[in-house]
């Protein structure tokens, strides 16, 4: 009970800007939540196999992964607030053209706007609640954002669950006389109501975006000097690398040594072992989750109902993990509370891939994403401090575009394995790589201390070796 009182003091302590985030995905959420459990549901539902709906998500998640960089641009140079004004505008259009559109063409150009809109606020969120936060307040901030959005998932995922069983129970709530513009299948219908009635229940959402304050990025005096001041000896710095390379074009394997150390440096920063973990992370999560609706309703014969329960308590108990993660980082550590949970969802995920019951998985389907929950915000925390401040943007850009392209390729092989082999051997290969995962950010960050702010540069593998 003394972490709940901890965490609703800290709330009031925090920036007016971050506050209005928490408010606006906390009325966002119940859509979310309600998308997640029926919109592959609904696709199945129009008569798609595995393999289109596999199509559908990975333009959708391209479309994530094509918009990351230019949003990490945007970021550095653009208001916080705007961006997240226009990039919920293009949300709202797309996502009900998402929900309109049977044309496997006209669906898939909508998800990819839908994708394009998404990649902003995903670029966006780390920079913006690291921007207007203090350090003391920040791990609790992005527990407390995480908390809210999971729990506000959850109620969207028990309405979402039993809202359509209802409409079918009700024919004039199933809106007989808009035939023209629904679907004729009345369980695709049900559910295609169902997400319409989610985006509707986002609107209030914008209210919040429109009270935050402007907070461009603007870089104090301070920050302007040493700016200056970086550039200056960068570019100084740059002029004696570019005398040394004239100079060293004379002898024999000096490009290629000076290419090797410093590809190697850069392979060795934590950027590029962030990277490289959003890569396995990102490619094992697509080849898996955007399929768990249709492994619990089709493969396991739940009900749409039942995996909405199943769901809404899963987010629940990864709720809890996200709210005890700043303490279990105390702790043990921010490393171990990065790897250890995981570590811990291998066999659990092996046991529900070899195992598919469906009494059992829906006992350790719950535990996975509790266990889920503790190491997500504190990567997020620490994939942050380890960039310096103006570089946040671009940083969470490459994270989010490893990230997200990995799983974009991901979603596609995993429906095509899915709808050949079954669901064995995805939860195998998922497995795998989280496991590589794991072992690449121990052996990188394990038992290391790293400075704040730390960012690739030339002495940058003496500091940490």
């Amino acid at each position: 009970m003394r972490q709940f009182v901890e965490y609703l003091q800290q709330f009031g302590r925090f920036q007016r800007n971050a506050r209005l985030y928490l408010l606006a995905n906390a009325l966002t959420g119940i859509s979310g939540g309600i998308f997640l459990v029926l919109y592959t549901l609904y696709l199945s539902a129009l008569g798609y196999d595995t393999n289109l709906i596999g199509l559908v998500l990975f333009v959708a998640t391209l479309g994530a992964g094509v918009a990351i960089f230019p949003a990490g641009l945007c970021i550095d140079r653009f208001s916080g607030k705007t961006i997240l004004i226009w990039s919920t505008v293009l949300i709202s259009i797309a996502g009900t053209g998402q929900m309109l559109f049977r044309n496997p063409v006209l669906l898939c150009a909508s998800v990819f706007v839908v994708g394009v809109g998404i990649a902003f606020q995903f670029v966006l969120y780390a920079p913006f609640l690291t921007t207007n936060s203090t350090p003391a307040e920040r791990t609790h901030l992005f527990s407390i954002n995480t908390v809210i959005i999971l729990v506000t998932i959850v109620l969207g995922e028990v309405s979402g669950g039993a809202l359509p069983s209802w409409l079918r129970e009700h024919p004039w709530a199933m809106l007989p006389d808009m035939s023209w513009l629904l679907v004729s299948q009345p369980l695709a219908r049900s559910y295609q109501i169902t997400l319409l009635f989610a985006g509707l229940l986002a609107a209030p959402g914008f209210i919040p975006l429109f009270l935050m304050t402007n907070d461009r990025p603007m870089h104090t005096r301070s920050e302007q000097q040493r700016l200056r001041s970086s550039l200056h000896k960068n570019w100084l710095k740059f002029q004696h690398n570019l005398h040394k390379g004239r100079a060293a074009l004379t002898q024999r394997g000096a490009t290629a040594i000076a290419f090797r150390q410093n590809t190697r440096t850069f392979l060795l920063s934590p950027l590029a072992t962030l990277i490289g973990v959003n890569i396995l992370l990102g490619f094992g999560a697509g080849m898996l989750l955007p399929y768990f609706s249709l492994f619990f309703v089709q493969h396991l014969g739940a009900t749409s109902t039942l995996f909405g329960m199943i769901d809404g308590s899963a987010n629940i108990l990864n709720a809890l993990g996200t709210l005890f993660a700043p303490y279990i980082a105390i702790r043990i550590g921010r490393i171990s509370a990065i790897v250890f949970p995981r570590l811990l969802m291998i066999p659990i995920l092996l046991a529900m891939g070899f195992f598919p019951l469906l009494l059992l998985a829906a006992i350790l389907y719950p535990l996975r994403q509790g266990l889920t929950g503790i190491p997500n915000s504190i990567l997020q925390v620490f994939s942050m401090e380890v960039v310096p401040p103006e570089r946040r943007g671009l940083a969470n850009s490459s994270y989010e575009s490893a990230n997200k392209i990995a799983w974009a390729v991901a979603t596609p092989v995993g429906g095509f394995i899915i709808s050949g082999l079954g669901y064995t051997l995805v939860f195998l290969i998922t497995t795998a790589l989280y496991t590589l995962a794991l072992a690449l950010i121990w052996w990188r960050f394990g038992g290391k201390h790293l400075q704040l702010g730390e960012f690739p540069t030339d002495n940058h593998q003496d500091k940490m070796e």
